[in-house]
């Protein structure tokens, strides 16, 4: 399964996935939770020490893994043609959450019995001014499309803030994507503007939202009037999580009340019971595929590179 948190800054979203993730972990799921938020926390969150030389989007690293992943792929010429859309082909290597995996192996930090941490990275000083944080994201993005794991095997995803999900293809690789609001009218407005954008994208059905923050009923009233049954439930505002971020202190289960953690049990149901739809997503990610690379832009740089697609892989579903 592969789900990502979402939100505006400052809703709680990786409060929110690093608890998640330690609700996997106590009921037996392996995971490789993904910081891909530029502010990077739920390291700490999860008392993970991150390894400054294994920023995913650090270049030397992005030739590695893209060099990883084409494998004896016949449809990419050279590993250097591989851009955000690129799907998997035959031939291609695919990212599994066990020790021997490459990319896990020279690119995560383990954590737990058997579960891994990567992240992103952020912007360096020499950035300043010329880089966008969207183009560190395509290394996630390959790595996303080129990755196959089991029903009891999760990918959690801290994605950046706001609805940058949906310039990329981002919301096309997770089988749920969790919208964290709180009960606010800015909360309700980005709800607004994520429901429109999943609808024209045609990934409505794996939106789900979690209220954050809630003081009384009349903060969970006014989160189901404004988001109706896509609503599954919400996290009251706690004053022992505030102090533990303030001490930089990790998080734990111990924090949730057995409602909060039901409602951890009813998002994995729901996603489990509706499993991971790889073929309908290869397709959305081979149509996506087909309309960037017709952008000007890409032709001059690459050429025609819709001949990357190959109609006859598919997933090695079990």
């Amino acid at each position: 399964m592969k789900i990502a948190f979402v939100g505006k800054g400052g809703s709680g979203k990786s409060t929110t996935t690093s608890l998640f993730i330690q609700y996997l972990l106590k009921n037996n799921k392996k995971v490789l939770a993904i910081d891909a938020d530029i502010n990077m926390h739920i390291s700490g969150l999860l008392n993970i020490d991150r390894n400054p030389n294994l920023a995913l989007s650090e270049n030397s690293n992005v030739a590695a893994i893209r060099k990883h992943l084409k494998g004896n792929n016949q449809k990419i010429k050279d590993y250097t043609q591989i851009v955000k859309t690129t799907p998997p082909g035959k031939g291609s290597n695919l990212l599994s959450i066990n020790e021997n995996d490459f990319i896990l192996k020279n690119f995560a930090t383990k954590f737990g019995n058997s579960s891994y941490y990567m992240y992103v990275g952020t912007y360096e000083s020499n950035e300043i001014g010329t880089a966008c944080y969207h183009t560190n994201l395509a290394i996630f993005e390959n790595i996303l499309s080129h990755s196959f794991v089991d029903n009891d095997e999760w990918i959690v995803a801290d994605m950046v803030a706001g609805t940058d999900a949906f310039s990329n293809t981002l919301h096309a690789q997770f089988d749920a994507i969790v919208l964290v609001i709180e009960p606010t009218s800015e909360g309700a407005s980005v709800y607004e503007q994520y429901i429109k954008l999943a609808k024209d994208a045609g990934v409505d059905e794996n939106l789900y939202v979690v209220g954050n923050k809630i003081e009384d009923d009349s903060d969970f009233m006014y989160l189901q009037e404004k988001v109706g049954q896509r609503l599954l439930g919400g996290f009251t505002l706690k004053k022992e999580i505030k102090q533990a971020r303030q001490r930089n202190l990790s998080l734990d289960l111990s924090l949730l009340s057995k409602e909060e953690l039901d409602l951890f049990k009813k998002i994995v149901h729901l996603i489990e019971k509706k499993g991971a739809q790889y073929e309908k997503k290869l397709q959305l990610l081979q149509e996506l595929h087909k309309r960037y690379v017709a952008q000007d832009y890409i032709i001059n740089a690459f050429g025609d590179i819709t001949s990357q697609i190959d109609v006859d892989f598919h997933y090695p579903i079990k």
